[in-house]
């Protein structure tokens, strides 16, 4: 349960982060989304490495801790490369609709405010689409957690008795 908490604790964080305007950054609610962003993965941490210490043999812990380290550092690579490959995709889509600056601002191509705004939206929805993918792997890994550490905890308590 405090890792599928955290997960979910994350996966808002995310969620908020998808929908932040231009100027997210300047306000101190921001900061409180980043902080839960944090705390979520931390509480996620701890539960996940106790859980793999209780199911291996004490002679094993030293190179399981090691090896959930890996796995966990593996899957946030391939996971955020598969989150950029989307975004950037949508990007350039986006970007590809965007009229040129001389059509925009046949006065001064050069300096066309409209132009770089619409430029700065392109990437805005690039951000989006990683924080509401981010958000969606969150909220899926919560779940995995309950599912396969609540299965964990079973399996020891049975054992105990």
């Amino acid at each position: 349960p405090p890792a599928a908490a955290g997960m979910v604790l994350a996966a808002g964080g995310f969620a908020v982060m998808a929908s932040w305007p231009h100027d997210a950054l300047v306000s101190v609610t921001s900061d409180v989304t980043l902080l839960t962003c944090g705390l979520g993965f931390g509480l996620a941490v701890a539960p996940v490495n106790t859980a793999l210490l209780q199911a291996t043999p004490a002679e094993s812990h030293g190179i399981a801790s090691a090896l959930v380290v890996v796995a966990r550092m593996v899957g946030m690579l391939v996971g955020l490369s598969a989150l950029t490959v989307i975004a950037l995709r949508r990007f350039f889509v986006r970007q590809s609709q965007i009229p040129p600056p001389e059509s925009l601002c046949p006065d001064s191509p050069a300096a066309c405010p409209a132009y770089t705004e619409a430029l700065r939206d392109a990437a805005l929805l690039q951000l989006h689409t990683t924080f509401a993918g981010a958000a969606t792997c969150a909220a899926l890994a919560g779940g995995v957690a309950l599912l396969a550490l609540r299965r964990t905890l079973r399996l020891r308590l049975a054992a105990e008795r």
